[in-house]
């Protein structure tokens, strides 16, 4: 039964009784005994507070100094608010890439299945794969001298070298590849050329008869025509035909000069202020002796006066030792045949005529021009001509005459003509002719085996000497020289040579 409405009361005693009703009983205890009752609950109770505050201190996060004591030990998070721990983090991050490249990839990427990747985008094994299907098929070996029916990306590798690919196509060599562009059902160059690729992985250096890669020729190979694998550019040539013996041309000014192989072409002599002499290299020290053709040319024209002597080292020109030029402006061209100099062509100033010497004229040689000797007492040539003598046959022959003037003086003075080093003619005389114009000539004509030799010497029309020779003897395979000598005992000025003239009688 539930009490209600007890009186109120602020004091009490211990022996005072307290009635209690719960779950329908009625009990009763004193104040005394209520009040230890409660006492020792409420010890317990703050008792298991206290504990329960401890526990709370060591378990949760201060506010104002959220740090664990020791880790803390967490599930995997479940929905988006939960927190997550390291290793759940860790890998998440490692299914990701960094834009700087900084970090690599240690697990497998997955895409959806779509392909429009953008530039910058990673792009899936299956798209690539389908990419390289089209270029990177596997390599097959090519048979047969035809384009195989194949599709775009079909690889072919040839096995040996064609020289006509396809019937009308070009040059296979062993190793090139064949690359398909498009769909095609193969044939001729001409029928599906353009469906293919053809690519050179074998490439060798180029000859006649193999095609390859080749490169430009150095000017040392140029000038020693020494490769046939090497290209020779419109360039080059050029300066090759510059330093040919076609257009190459050489000055020579010294009395004397040793051609050598690099000069061949056009020798320009100037021999204005002495004689020159000439010497070719031996034709077997020539490294392309068939490269080699000279044109000598008198090109100041002092021939005449100053003579161009020509020689070989352990060669002939024409079967002689040397030949000489003597007249002005001559010019002649020699070439050889792998052992000796040949002349292929000789020419001779405006008025003049072609050949090697006097025989081979169709008129004479004229040297004039009033001279005098250059030193006393002592045999000097005045003029001089180069003959060759194998131009002659059995009774032809050539005629030598000079002219000039004696002073008016009784020293002596002595003009004569040398016929190949031969005195044929002269004044001879020991103390005169004095204030007289002379003209001394000499006949030679071939006969069987000797040369027959005539001539004179006349004084103001007189016959001052005669001259008669049967069997002058001259070696008719040779080139000779015939020259005015002048001799004069006291002054140059005492004798005068006007003119020296040679004219063949053929």
């Amino acid at each position: 039964m539930k009490v209600s409405n007890l009186p109120k009361t602020v004091k009490y005693n211990d022996s005072d009784l307290i009635t209690i009703v719960q779950g329908g009983s009625t009990k009763t205890i004193t104040a005394k005994d209520f009040l230890n009752t409660l006492s020792a609950n409420f010890s317990k109770v703050a008792l298991e507070l206290r504990d329960l505050r401890e526990e709370v201190s060591k378990n949760t996060l201060n506010k104002a100094n959220p740090v664990l004591s020791k880790p803390l030990k967490i599930g995997n998070p479940i929905s988006a608010g939960d927190a997550a721990t390291k290793n759940y983090v860790d890998l998440g991050n490692s299914q990701t890439v960094k834009l700087d490249g900084s970090s690599p990839i240690i697990g497998k990427l997955t895409y959806s299945d779509q392909f429009s990747f953008q530039a910058k985008d990673l792009i899936t094994k299956k798209y690539a794969d389908d990419l390289l299907n089209l270029t990177m098929k596997t390599v097959q070996t090519l048979s047969g001298n035809s384009f195989p029916k194949a599709s775009a990306g079909d690889v072919f590798i040839s096995k040996t070298s064609i020289e006509v690919f396809a019937s009308d196509g070009p040059a296979l060599q062993e190793g090139d590849v064949l690359i398909c562009l498009e769909e095609s059902e193969g044939g001729t160059n001409g029928e599906v050329g353009k469906q293919f690729a053809i690519i050179n992985t074998n490439v060798v250096s180029a000859t006649e008869s193999l095609e390859g890669t080749i490169r430009i020729a150095t000017d040392k190979e140029v000038r020693e025509y020494s490769l046939n694998a090497v290209a020779l550019t419109p360039k080059k040539f050029k300066d090759s035909l510059d330093a040919s013996s076609l257009f190459n041309r050489t000055l020579i000014a010294a009395s004397t000069h040793d051609v050598i192989e690099s000069e061949k072409g056009i020798l320009a002599i100037d021999n204005r202020k002495n004689a020159s002499e000439i010497t070719l290299p031996s034709v077997s020290s020539l490294t392309n002796p068939n490269m080699f053709k000279v044109v000598i040319k008198d090109e100041f024209g002092a021939a005449d006066l100053k003579n161009i002597t020509i020689k070989a080292l352990g060669s002939t020109i024409d079967s002689k030792p040397s030949i000489v030029l003597s007249n002005q402006y001559q010019a002649v061209t020699i070439y050889n045949d792998g052992k000796n100099y040949y002349i292929e062509n000789n020419t001779h100033s405006t008025g003049g005529s072609s050949g090697s010497s006097a025989a081979a004229e169709s008129s004479s040689i004229i040297q004039s021009g009033t001279i005098q000797p250059s030193a006393v007492d002592t045999d000097i040539t005045m003029y001089a001509a180069s003959i060759d003598l194998s131009d002659y046959d059995v009774n032809q022959g050539f005629v030598v005459e000079v002219s000039g003037f004696f002073a008016d003086n009784t020293n002596n003075k002595d003009v004569a003509i040398h016929i190949g080093g031969n005195a044929t003619v002269s004044t001879a005389t020991t103390a005169a002719p004095q204030d007289d114009a002379f003209t001394a000539r000499v006949t030679v004509i071939k006969a069987y085996k000797y040369a027959v030799a005539y001539g004179y010497v006349l004084l103001e029309g007189i016959a001052a000497d005669t001259y008669r020779n049967n069997i002058l003897e001259l070696d008719w395979s040779s080139t000779i020289q015939v020259a005015a000598i002048a001799n004069t005992a006291t002054a140059v000025s005492n004798i005068k040579i006007d003119s020296m003239i040679v004219t063949p009688l053929k």
